[in-house]
């Protein structure tokens, strides 16, 4: 483990759901991390390409990946995918895109699709009940946030 991700696990609160953010746009992933801090959940990364985000879910093992579909490199299905086949985790896509690609995410393994912008109660809502699931089921699946 490198020392990067040893600091942010040490500055973690015990009990608190840890949650990587994968957005490309700059302004969403702040006002994303201030909504999750203030759902009482850890943000122990922030990937801004799918490459990344597929890597730092390797290590850093988050409870929850929040992932938009939009990225600039591979589309956050894609990274869906390989997360889920070689660091499965808890994904919920946050999404600008209200068609088919949810359904899609939702194929690829994601638990929940929140439409932008999102609202910061549905947020904590969907963090807190897909963290409450294990890892490898299935879960149920919450629609889209119209």
């Amino acid at each position: 483990m490198s020392k990067d991700v040893e600091g942010k696990r040490a500055g973690q609160k015990k009990g608190r759901p840890r949650v990587m953010l994968v957005e490309d746009e700059f302004v969403v992933s702040l006002t994303l991390e201030v909504q999750v801090k203030a759902a009482g959940c850890d943000v122990v990364g922030t990937a801004h390409t799918a490459e990344s985000a597929i890597e730092m879910a390797c290590e850093l093992r988050p409870d929850v990946i929040l992932m938009d579909i939009g990225l600039p490199d591979r589309d956050g299905i894609y990274a869906t995918q390989e997360i889920m086949e070689r660091a499965p985790t808890r994904i919920i896509m946050v999404t600008a895109y209200g068609d088919e690609r949810l359904e899609r995410a939702l194929e690829a393994g994601a638990r929940a699709a929140l439409v932008k912008p999102v609202l910061e109660q549905r947020l904590k809502q969907a963090i807190m009940r897909v963290s409450s699931e294990p890892v490898g089921g299935p879960g149920d699946r919450e629609p889209r946030d119209d």
